[in-house]
């Protein structure tokens, strides 16, 4: 019997997210919302997912409930108070952990995300867990619930603080992003489009972190920014340049972030390019969001949209949208639309192997496989039939299989 698990705030976005993941892997799903009455001692685990602010609530209301042995765990992005609530509220035969995923849900997968692990109480679960998210992919990492809210204040709250300021910097200004995209380099196309990462999230998920950091995260930020405006106003060159030789020393790799960052770039110009280098030929785009797939001609390709001609429309489909597919994976989709066959009765020249015709007849685009259906010996007369793919130009086909056929000495029947 499957494992029975309750996603409380399962119909947010993370907790559809979870359901999701769970329900792939055989697990018996349950969603919780603030109207449903369910019995929690029912329940093998039981996840929290609701908002920071209700965390703690959320917690001593269910964690009482919960039998012997089941597990729960939350998927905060703070840890001191919902842990100190874990501790309080649930027996002490109920496993207890502590989750926080560093992705959205605009993630398809957990395949090369991080996820940080605080272990709280009992060992099966813990591991059951690290085991899961390992297998699906993800990196993952042991805090305590102590040095999680210390790292996060700055990888997360100061973070995100210079985003949303910068961005309300951009309101401010009234300044024209959309137009201005015409005129960044490809590192600062990226950045502006962190800040709209950041600023295209859940507003109330971002106050809640931001009201649970470090207040002195905040305040050396702001100082610091204070200083460096001084030192503008004041043009003094030679206290800027050590602020930022100072700044570097201490963030230590600042070369070797240089080169990942770089590759980060390539990456983005190699997509374009690779979308330009298929205008005109027929490929296959998938959404990384959706999996939805189209394939068709490349009729035009640019950093922000690609169009394709699919049959007789043109489908316009955003680049950030979208990833090229690889040959083989386009093949396999196109046969699982079906094929369509085409016969071609002719002579062949003295000599000629039917066998090697019908190989050859395999390199014309778009054929899938050939086959001598029928043959008359005494006439060296042979009848190929030649396969293709279902949405494929069968007329073209033709074509290119009668001047192949021709152009080798054959006669057409």
């Amino acid at each position: 019997m499957a494992q029975k698990i309750a996603i409380v705030g399962g119909y947010g976005e993370m907790g559809r997210w979870f359901e999701r993941f769970f329900t792939e892997r055989g697990f018996d799903v349950t969603l919780v919302g603030r109207s449903s009455r369910v019995h929690y001692g029912d329940y093998d685990i039981v996840i929290i997912a609701v908002p920071i602010e209700a965390t703690c609530e959320v917690i001593a209301h269910v964690a009482p409930q919960l039998k012997k042995g089941a597990l729960l765990f939350d998927l905060t992005s703070v840890k001191r108070q919902p842990v100190k609530q874990m501790l309080t509220s649930a027996p002490q035969n109920v496993e207890l952990v502590s989750v926080h995923p560093l992705f959205g849900p605009s993630m398809p997968d957990m395949e090369g995300q991080t996820i940080i692990v605080a272990p709280v109480r009992g060992d099966k679960g813990r591991r059951f867990l690290i085991d899961l998210f390992e297998r699906a992919g993800a990196h993952v990492e042991e805090l305590s619930p102590d040095e999680h809210d210390h790292l996060m204040s700055v990888i997360q709250g100061l973070t995100h603080f210079g985003y949303i300021a910068m961005g309300a910097t951009l309101e401010a200004l009234n300044f024209d992003i959309k137009r201005s995209r015409r005129f960044m380099s490809p590192v600062y196309e990226i950045f502006i489009d962190f800040i709209g990462r950041i600023l295209g999230q859940n507003p109330r998920l971002y106050a809640a972190i931001q009201m649970n950091t470090d207040r002195s995260v905040h305040e050396a930020f702001l100082a610091q920014s204070a200083a460096l405006i001084d030192t503008i106003n004041a043009r003094d060159a030679d206290a800027f340049i050590a602020t930022m030789k100072r700044a570097a020393r201490h963030f230590g790799d600042a070369e070797p972030a240089l080169k990942r960052s770089n590759k980060l770039i390539m990456a983005s110009i190699k997509e374009v390019a690779d979308f330009k280098r298929s205008i005109g030929s027929v490929r296959g785009l998938r959404n990384v969001y959706t999996g939805a797939v189209h394939i068709g001609v490349v009729k035009h390709a640019s950093p922000h949209a690609v169009v394709l001609e699919e049959g007789s429309r043109e489908t316009t489909l955003k680049t950030e949208n979208v990833q090229l597919m690889s040959e083989d994976d386009v093949r396999r989709h196109r046969l699982a639309r079906g094929e369509r066959h085409r016969d071609f009765s002719v002579v062949l020249p003295e000599g000629a192997n039917p066998e090697t015709v019908a190989r050859l007849l395999t390199t014309v685009s778009d054929v899938t496989h050939t086959a001598i259906i029928d043959e008359y010996p005494p006439r060296r007369s042979h009848t190929f039939r030649v396969s293709t793919f279902a949405d494929g130009d069968v007329g073209q086909l033709q074509h290119e299989v009668v001047s192949l056929l021709v152009g080798i000495g054959c006669v057409l029947r």
